[in-house]
């Protein structure tokens, strides 16, 4: 009895241990590059298979074209934002995104900002080479140390001492964005989160429909409102069918 009392010590600490390292990063491990990106059913640029179309930022009332929040909040929305319901964030009440940063409330370096703006790559690196926890772009020690994260924006308000370090110039920030470095974690002011490239993808429903024009144009559903919740190892629940 005591031997099993032993074991089954020994295998919570086990579900404790690969529980944590798994939940160090995110779900997108389990989603896969095709969970955000299409090679076939590109709808933005950069072979993004999800866009949120219809939500604005109720920061300024300004569309969120050219962000890649548009296409992290195809998932990452209520559906009635334009989302598809998959762990939403709510422009509404989280950190903001789209605006430039007032220097007198954080001294953002200008390569964590995409076009001068606040992003969501800002301060998450969502590809699955970043173990860091919630894909923050700063090791947090699982959260327990956030304010790791934050003074990389907010230096003067956190302790650099405390985390072991003179400068902000000398926190690390993560980025996988550049296929020659590799990725790992980079000094403050060299990480490049953003790679400028040409926008080689044409979005199915420019192209004028003729003869040569595969009947790709007719997408199923779900490449604009995905409804598979990579949280959730079920089958997704039909939806009920709207009475006619």
């Amino acid at each position: 009895m005591k031997r099993i009392g032993i074991i089954k010590k020994i295998a919570f600490m086990l579900f404790l241990f690969i529980g944590s390292a798994a939940y160090s990063a995110g779900p997108h491990d389990g989603v896969s590059c095709l969970g955000c990106h299409s090679t076939h059913f590109a709808i933005d640029d950069k072979l993004f298979a999800v866009k949120n179309k219809k939500m604005i930022n109720p920061r300024n009332g300004a569309s969120l074209e050219g962000l890649v929040a548009r296409n992290c909040l195809g998932c990452h929305e209520l559906e009635q934002f334009g989302g598809a319901g998959i762990r939403p964030v709510h422009l509404h009440t989280t950190h903001p995104i789209g605006i430039k940063p007032n220097p007198k409330i954080a001294d953002v370096p200008d390569n964590l900002l995409k076009d001068g703006k606040l992003d969501c790559i800002s301060c998450h690196e969502p590809h699955p080479s970043n173990k860091n926890f919630m894909y923050l772009r700063v090791k947090t020690d699982q959260g327990g140390s956030i304010q790791n994260f934050c003074v990389t924006c907010h230096s003067v308000k956190g302790d650099l001492t405390a985390m072991g370090i003179k400068d902000a110039k000398d926190i690390k920030v993560f980025s996988a964005m550049d296929q020659e470095k590799g990725a790992k974690s980079f000094l403050r002011n060299e990480v490049n989160i953003h790679n400028k490239t040409p926008s080689y993808i044409v979005p199915l429903g420019k192209n004028n429909p003729n003869d040569l024009v595969p009947n790709y144009q007719n997408q199923p559903d779900w490449v604009y409102s995905p409804e598979i919740d990579p949280l959730k190892n079920s089958k997704t629940e039909e939806k009920p069918k709207k009475e006619d």
